[in-house]
């Protein structure tokens, strides 16, 4: 584990830098909301053999402190490229889960030629596209009732009654039993705060311009996924010049879900494009 000052915040992370002095580019990996660097001890497990492995706790997650700077997609990947620039790391690959996923589009918008190879899983591109239903949401500002409904419930129990009423708004199968143990665990140990300000950057996403990305993408899509996220990743899948799109028996944190399956198509894919 290493800690870093990037800009305001202190970043958290692991780098397997010791693994694999030399080798394929470095591997950059960011997970999603509410969640840290530790869903990925499977694939940090299984390529850092090969490779160097960076995964960072995003800002205001995990270990990593919230800052003063307005939490937003575009900060947090500015955070993570500056993260590379401390480490020495001019050139890597990105593998980003959902929100994860969205830094690593803004990202390969704002740096193209610090990107290797591109991993998307159950990434959306911003939490709605369709006009009436993205005014409504701006409207409704519905992430400002998360501090008061943790106050009034606590992180945990806020959590447990989210996710049972996701699960049956779209499907039992939508977060799995070990992502369900990381949501639980963020809404326990993240402030208030934090939370909200997370949930707004998701909410006040607007999509990235992907249509000149050159670097080759993989998109891994779980079909247990909520409907709008499949069907933003395979407007994705049409709108990137070079992409592939896989998807699995998994829900929203496909890597959780079935490591093995994704691991292999991580692997395969990192390979393929020597990255």
């Amino acid at each position: 584990m290493g800690r870093l000052r990037i800009g305001d915040i202190e970043v958290a992370f692991e780098d397997t830098a010791d693994a694999s002095p030399s080798g394929p580019s470095p591997l950059l990996l960011l997970h999603g909301a509410v969640q840290s660097r530790r869903i990925w001890r499977t694939q940090i497990d299984a390529l850092a053999l090969g490779r160097r492995v960076i995964a960072p706790d995003l800002r205001g997650h995990g270990e990593t402190t919230l800052g003063t700077a307005r939490l937003d997609v575009e900060r947090l990947a500015w955070d993570a490229l500056g993260l590379l620039d401390a480490l020495g790391i001019r050139y890597a690959s990105v593998c980003g889960l959902s929100l994860g996923g969205m830094v690593a589009l803004e990202m390969a918008e704002r740096a193209p030629s610090r990107l290797h190879a591109l991993a998307l899983a159950n990434t959306p591109t911003s939490l709605t596209s369709t006009g009436w239903l993205r005014r409504l949401v701006d409207g409704l500002d519905p992430q400002d009732l998360l501090p008061l409904v943790i106050r009034l419930l606590g992180g945990e129990r806020s959590a447990r009654i989210g996710l049972t009423l996701a699960s049956r708004i779209i499907g039992p199968h939508w977060v799995g039993a070990a992502a369900r143990r990381h949501f639980i665990e963020g809404f326990r140990t993240m402030s208030p705060r934090a939370i909200h300000v997370t949930y707004r950057a998701i909410v006040e996403a607007r999509a990235a311009d992907v249509g000149h990305l050159a670097c080759p993408t993989l998109l891994i899509a779980g079909r247990h996924d909520a409907p709008s996220i499949l069907s933003q990743t395979a407007d994705l899948a049409a709108e990137l010049p070079d992409a592939n799109l896989r998807t699995i028996p998994a829900g929203h944190v496909s890597l959780l879900d079935d490591p093995v399956r994704f691991n292999h198509l991580l692997a395969e894919f990192l390979e393929a494009h020597g990255a």
